[in-house]
């Protein structure tokens, strides 16, 4: 019988292709999984989160996650590989900030990338740093040269100010990390009234005088961070 159509005659669809997703629906599903992924590690930790609640998160179903990821821990991978890629970006910036006139605008524009990195990835990080709560992976070891080289570059201008200091160097760099960590964490929150856009100026100040031995501020002059 042809398979020729007109008025009134259903257009028959090919075996082969019955039922497919398109490869752009592929795409945006896969990406849907991923952003679920995302905030569900940011709200519960690796070790809370579930397929169940990453499954809800994406409004899909179970079936279709597994299409997709082995496991929990292969979509955890693959966002961690998201984010080391990303993070290189940051380490970049860190690595150009120099002690010095001009030290606070870099450290602004440091800030900036820190906080997308951290809006974007911030469940992945603290999942990382978090002792034993990501299981052996094929990426450990990609994970330990990134973060390594991030306080490397943090280590960097704190050594090239020079500025006396009874806390060691490696020390400082790993402070002023949960410095930014936590500030962008609690500022970000549900809970916060604080402006996120406003946080960056004064993490630069703190940063400076702190770690970059710039000059102590005028008598009577706070730090402030601006809400909404």
């Amino acid at each position: 019988m042809g398979s020729e159509t007109g008025p009134g005659r259903s257009q028959r669809v090919p075996a082969s292709t019955a039922g497919r997703t398109s490869p752009r629906g592929e795409h945006e599903v896969r990406q849907r999984l991923l952003e679920a992924g995302q905030r569900v590690f940011a709200e519960m930790g690796y070790a809370g989160a579930r397929v169940e609640d990453i499954i809800s998160a994406a409004g899909t179903s179970r079936a279709t996650f597994y299409r997709y990821f082995k496991s929990k821990n292969a979509l955890f991978t693959e966002l961690s590989k998201l984010c080391f890629q990303e993070m290189r970006v940051t380490t970049r910036a860190v690595a150009a900030v120099t002690p010095g006139p001009g030290a606070r605008e870099q450290l602004i524009e440091v800030l900036r990338h820190w906080r997308g990195l951290f809006e974007r990835h911030g469940g992945v990080i603290r999942a990382w740093f978090e002792r034993d709560a990501v299981p052996d992976s094929p990426i450990t070891a990609e994970a330990a040269r990134a973060f390594d080289r991030l306080f490397e570059e943090l280590l960097g201008p704190i050594n090239a100010a020079h500025t006396p200091s009874r806390v060691q160097p490696e020390v400082q760099a790993a402070l002023e990390f949960i410095l930014i960590d936590r500030s962008y964490f609690y500022v970000t929150s549900r809970y916060s009234q604080l402006n996120p856009d406003r946080l960056a100026p004064t993490l630069a100040t703190m940063i400076e005088r702190s770690y970059l031995g710039a000059g102590a501020p005028a008598p009577g002059r706070r730090l402030r961070i601006a809400g909404d």
